[in-house]
């Protein structure tokens, strides 16, 4: 597509590239004949498959991924670093985007014409609309968006043989400090499905198939009232599930700001993280440790300040169950 070109580079983890869209849709009410482009890793591709208005360039993250991306958006007319790191600032710059607008933190922030200024306490929705009012644009819309395919939702449903009713559970996170223990996680199951709420348990390959293992164990092995789909859905099947689900529960992690994206009710538990980085469901019910003076740490803590996370058990699993049967 010719004409007035926009690109927004936001090459971050899955819960980030969801909370970007609130950014897109703002900028395809101001731009709505105008194709919006995305860079993003490439799991993006699948995530905002079938959205018209919406071309992703899927980033691999080395210097030649990134060189063959700068190509691709060279010249455009607007670039959005959401990102803070040096690769996003500078590939705008290399790739002579003739109006860029960026955060005052990023690194080669000066390599930005407009800058907007980034600070916790707000929602990352919130932070990201900035970009927008440092060119004075306006803010249409506060929403997340996801697209919902009727065909796959009929085909999740099947694939999966789910239950008309079920709870999303999600016990993994990126990094140990977000994870809440997996024995609580276990308790919250066992209480909701003799509540009759059967549970699917959702998560990655690797590392989060093992997480889910591990919560099988604390529930004494497989049960049929526990379906175990961690590994084994792709992206768009994930938003689709959680989608046809009743309430998704989560650690500080993407199934939240899915929940959020596609209306279905959530409870977040944090850990060492908390709600005051932003990065929450405003739809929701968050819970937090309390009284612990180590917490909050960090926006991604990937190891433990002190040696021992006391976080991981600080929320109990009676206030998880609580919050979730309300909501149920």
């Amino acid at each position: 597509m010719g004409g007035f070109k926009v690109v927004v580079w936001q090459s971050a983890y899955l819960g980030d590239v969801i909370l970007v869209s609130n950014l897109l849709l703002n900028l395809h009410e101001h731009f709505p004949d105008r194709e919006i482009t995305l860079v993003a890793q490439p799991f993006a591709e699948e995530l905002y498959k079938g959205v018209p208005w919406l071309r992703v360039i899927p980033l691999e993250k080395t210097l030649r991924g990134t060189w063959e991306v700068v190509k691709k958006i060279k010249g455009f007319n607007l670039g959005f670093g959401v990102q803070r790191g040096m690769r996003t600032s500078l590939a705008l710059f290399l790739a002579r985007v003739k109006l860029r607008v960026g955060f005052d933190k990023a690194e080669l922030s000066s390599l930005y014409h407009f800058t907007a200024k980034h600070e916790w306490g707000i929602h990352e929705v919130e932070r990201n609309q900035r970009l927008l009012r440092a060119l004075g644009l306006k803010i249409f819309t506060g929403k997340l968006f996801l697209p919902i395919h009727d065909g796959l939702l009929q085909r999740v449903k099947e694939k999966f043989n789910l239950p008309e009713r079920f709870v999303v559970v999600s016990p993994s996170a990126q990094f140990e400090p977000k994870r809440w223990h997996e024995k609580y996680f276990a308790k919250v199951i066992s209480r909701l499905t003799a509540e009759g709420f059967p549970v699917v348990i959702t998560g990655g390959r690797g590392k989060d198939e093992l997480i889910a293992r591990k919560v099988l164990e604390f529930l004494g092995g497989e049960r049929s009232d526990v379906i175990n789909l961690a590994g084994k859905t792709t992206v768009g099947e994930l938003v689709h599930l959680i989608k046809l689900a009743d309430l998704v529960i989560a650690n500080d992690s993407a199934p939240v700001h899915i929940a959020e994206a596609v209306d279905t009710p959530v409870v977040t538990v944090y850990c060492a993280t908390s709600p005051y980085y932003g990065f929450y469901p405003r739809s929701g019910i968050h819970l937090f440790p309390k009284n612990l003076s180590c917490h909050p740490c960090k926006p991604n803590p990937k190891h433990c300040l002190i040696g021992e996370p006391l976080c991981r058990t600080a929320v109990k699993p009676e206030e998880v169950i609580n919050a979730a049967l309300n909501l149920l």
